[in-house]
C-alpha cells in the first residue's frame, strides 16, 4: 500500500528566532519639543537616571516620577537588608528563649543601626 505524496498535510512552518515579548509598547504617541524643553527633560530625566522615553512615560502615566535607586545607596541598603535579618533572628530567638537572652545583642543591633541611619 503507497501513500500517495499529494494527500499528505502540509507540516506548518516552524517560528524561529527570539520568542515575542509580551510587555511590548507597539503603539507611539510622538511629541515635539523646542531644543529648551528637550534639554530640560532631558536633564531631569538623566537626574532621575532615566531614559527620556521613560522619564515622559511616567510623568504622563503618573503625574509623577519615580528614579531609579543611587548606586551610591546600595551598599548601605545591603548592611540594612543584614541588619534586618538578625534582628528578625534576635526576635524568633526572644520568643524561644525569653527576653533576658536577647537584650544585650538587641541593644548592640540597634546602635549599629542608628549608625547606619545617621549617614
Amino acid at each position: 500500500m503507497e501513500i500517495d505524496a499529494n494527500s499528505e498535510k502540509p507540516q506548518p512552518k516552524r517560528q524561529g528566532g527570539r520568542p515575542r515579548n509580551p510587555e511590548a509598547r507597539p503603539d507611539r504617541a510622538t511629541v515635539r519639543f523646542t531644543k529648551l524643553e528637550y534639554l530640560a527633560v532631558k536633564r531631569r530625566a538623566k537626574a532621575a537616571r532615566l531614559t527620556v522615553a521613560d522619564y515622559c512615560r511616567q510623568a504622563v502615566l503618573t503625574g509623577q516620577v519615580m528614579p531609579t535607586l543611587d548606586p551610591a545607596a546600595l551598599p548601605a541598603l545591603n548592611e540594612l537588608r543584614g541588619l534586618s535579618n538578625t534582628l528578625n533572628q534576635l526576635v524568633k530567638k526572644a520568643q524561644v528563649d525569653g527576653l533576658r537572652s536577647v537584650a544585650i545583642k538587641a541593644d548592640n543591633l540597634l546602635q549599629e543601626l542608628a549608625k547606619l541611619l545617621a549617614i
